[in-house]
């Protein structure tokens, strides 16, 4: 099993804050924090799953890279779009499974 760096593009950044804000809206601060830092460790994992997963026909993933790839969070309600090159794990963008097209 290959191991990968991972890197994080800029905007997922930016969609990671968004969540987190919106969840801080409903819920508590420490909540969204909870929240958002889940979702760093699932994107970690991608370091030793990113080849596991195949290419992804959905529209809304080729978006952002030819060949990407998406794993679906553990809750079901993101996808982590994510392409690789060479040793590394590039994670593209973070979509809500409900704005997903195929």
């Amino acid at each position: 099993m290959k191991l990968y760096e991972v890197v994080i593009h800029r905007r997922v950044y930016k969609q990671i804050s968004e969540i987190q804000d919106y969840i801080a809206g409903i819920n508590t601060y420490a909540s969204a924090i909870k929240y958002s830092n889940a979702l760093f460790d699932e994107i970690e994992t991608l370091s030793y799953l990113a080849d596991v997963l195949p290419e992804t026909d959905w529209a809304s993933a080729k978006e952002y890279h030819p060949e990407a790839k998406r794993m679906v969070t553990h809750n079901r309600k993101w996808n982590i779009i994510y392409h690789i090159e060479g040793d590394f794990v590039i994670i593209d963008s973070i979509l809500a499974s409900s704005t997903m097209k195929q």
